[in-house]
């Protein structure tokens, strides 16, 4: 098999075209014709590429993949041609082909005119012959290591694959085994907990719960409990169809709420949480944006502190869950430390209440810094129902140092007004 025959059995195998297979060498598709009807045969650079393509070795290729040693006559020929640039390269002189032996001058009497002393060039020929087999075994060498390289990440990657499988498998079943558990230890098979109405001016919530024991005994009596703002309120439950107990409890309305179901019987009294409610308290508040006012430092050689070129800023304030209270009063201001050092003036104009838009002026628009402090910019609300909170701009946090900014400040400010200063 030709080294033509043995590139065209490879492509065919891959599935690929002429055309295909020249993009992915970088030849046109003429040029692999010429390789597989042995009109040419490849470079050594597009032999390694060849060899890298089909996962072959050079010597296969070449049709040395442990078969006869004696040369083709298409590897005849590159051998020549590989012996024959050499020999070229070389100071001594023009390289003279292999195939061609100069013919002897004669002298005038026919008699062969001596010459120089011919050199023997076969000693180079087979330096060079081993030159090149040394290079072909250092390159298949590296095709073979690559290909282990590339074995070896697939292989990391399909160890990768089923960690991953075998974890979530794992998790899966640990849910599952979790779910299971608590279903059959639960108190009720039936519950429920669901916010019925506010009183935002009484700032109390009230919540209806429903539970339905697994074991109804007779005699069994259950009581409900709100836990919220660190005060416990408990009602009775009120006993209806299916041996259902029911009851609407009233408590302080906060942002972390948890109702429970306690089942009596007898001396026996067993408790369990019905549901859990978060965020109820911050989310009856209008949201309230700010930008602006704290942007601008400036520093002259001569000044020790920093000093903050303040600048208006652009509030904009809007209900999200169409339960918020309408908001009263607001007040916009710099603060250091969570302590106010001066309120911002609020521009009077038809676009502001209308469209819950506000602008606030600084006065003074210049303010010298205390080092090691934290600056920010913060606005003081409050509702119709005389509920007040604090809604500071955490992306303001600005604290200076004798190095300068810090600009990677992020304090964990709340809205309860109980930790401003004002």
């Amino acid at each position: 098999m030709t080294v033509g025959q043995r590139i065209a059995q490879k492509r065919k195998e891959l599935g690929l075209s002429q055309e295909a297979l020249g993009e992915r060498l970088g030849v046109s598709r003429q040029a692999i014709y010429k390789w597989e009807s042995d009109a040419a045969l490849p470079e050594i650079e597009k032999l390694v590429n060849l060899s890298r393509e089909f996962s072959v070795s050079i010597d296969w290729l070449l049709g040395e993949g442990g078969e006869s040693r004696e040369l083709t006559p298409d590897q005849l020929r590159m051998v020549e041609e590989i012996v024959g640039r050499y020999l070229a390269a070389q100071p001594s002189g023009k390289a003279v082909p292999l195939r061609e032996a100069a013919e002897p001058e004669e002298d005038g009497a026919g008699r062969e005119k001596p010459g120089p002393p011919r050199r023997r060039r076969w000693p180079k020929v087979l330096a060079v012959l081993g030159a090149a087999a040394l290079a072909a075994a250092l390159v298949n060498l590296f095709v073979q290591l690559e290909q282990t390289r590339r074995d070896y990440q697939n292989l990391q990657y399909a160890i990768s694959n089923v960690t991953q499988n075998v974890n979530n498998q794992i998790g899966g079943i640990a849910s599952r085994v979790e779910s299971i558990l608590q279903s059959q230890n639960a108190l009720t098979a039936e519950q429920s907990a669901r916010v019925v109405s506010t009183d935002y001016r009484a700032n109390t919530v009230t919540i209806e719960a429903r539970v339905m024991p697994r074991t109804y005994v007779e005699g069994m009596t259950a009581e409900f409990i709100l836990v919220s703002g660190g005060e416990s309120f408990t009602v009775p439950g009120e006993l209806g169809e299916n041996h259902a107990f029911t009851a609407q409890i009233t408590g302080q309305l906060s942002d972390e709420i948890t109702v429970s179901a306690a089942l009596l019987t007898g001396d026996q009294r067993q408790t369990q949480v019905l549901e859990e409610f978060f965020g109820l308290y911050f989310d009856s508040f209008p949201t309230v944006n700010l930008s602006g006012g704290l942007v601008q430092f400036s520093k002259t050689s001569e000044a020790v502190n920093w000093t903050a070129i303040l600048s208006p800023v652009d509030v904009v304030c809007y209900d999200v869950y169409g339960q918020a209270a309408r908001l009263a009063s607001l007040r916009v201001g710099l603060f250091r430390d969570q302590k106010l050092v001066a309120w911002f003036l609020r521009e009077e104009g038809p676009d502001g209440l209308a469209e819950g838009r506000y602008i606030f002026r600084p006065e003074p628009d210049r303010l010298e810094l205390e080092p090691d402090s934290i600056y920010c910019i913060a606005a003081v609300a409050e509702d119709e129902f005389g509920r007040e909170w604090v809604s500071p701009d955490q992306s303001s946090a600005t604290r200076f140092t004798d190095n300068g900014r810090d600009h990677f400040v992020d304090p964990d400010y709340r809205s309860d007004p109980a930790d401003w200063d004002y």
